[in-house]
């Protein structure tokens, strides 16, 4: 199964260092099973069997609104340790529900993380 990820991040943040940490999680995430999690545009994020929007940092908020009108719901936020990743993304949850709209973060350690994905999947084609 195919999961494509959109990144999003502040401009003030090291972009080399949020590839860095991009590639680490989608390393840990593929490990181990047949599931291939690819970075993707906007315009492909739902050619697959899973999209997630990567909250890679802080003051991400803004350019979520610039992306929203592209989204479907419900809308998977997932995070970094670090970076302000939360908590840009509990100010992007707040929004979507604002608005009525379905949304949830993924956050935690990698593991429990790729559990979440795992079973996000299964779900969806149970």
């Amino acid at each position: 199964m195919k999961i494509n990820i959109y990144p999003i991040y502040s401009p003030l943040h090291n972009e080399e260092f949020m590839k860095k940490q991009t590639n680490e999680l989608l390393s840990y995430l593929s490990s181990g099973n047949k599931h291939e999690f690819t970075l993707s545009s906007i315009d492909d994020l739902y050619n697959a069997d899973l999209s997630l929007i990567l909250v890679e940092s802080g003051g991400s908020e803004h350019y979520f609104k610039q992306i929203e009108s592209e989204l479907k719901e419900p809308i998977y936020l997932l995070t970094f340790g670090n970076n302000n990743s939360l908590a840009a993304s509990l100010e992007i949850l707040t929004y979507i529900q604002n608005k009525k709209m379905k949304g949830e973060i993924l956050h935690g350690s990698n593991k429990y993380i790729k559990e979440r994905v795992l079973s996000l999947l299964e779900n969806k084609h149970a």
